[in-house]
């Protein structure tokens, strides 16, 4: 399964490890991939995640959701 969650706030490339960081902590979480250009995440999961979890870990990094797909 995977999910793109699109991410506002993040200009450079520190920015880009925080959100990594972050979404990998989630339990499920197979692999994260944060493209700064097009200010959006996707990622791989081994599980259902819920997207209150996805929203928690990019607050909590810094910075906010825009969407979830």
């Amino acid at each position: 399964m995977t999910k793109k969650i699109y991410i506002k706030g993040m200009t450079c490339d520190h920015c880009v490890r925080r959100v990594e960081n972050s979404l990998k902590t989630i339990e499920g979480v197979s692999s994260v991939k944060v493209d700064l250009q097009g200010k959006v995440a996707t990622i791989e999961l081994s599980k259902d995640v819920k997207d209150e979890e996805f929203v928690r870990a990019i607050d909590d990094a810094g910075y906010e959701v825009a969407r979830i797909e």
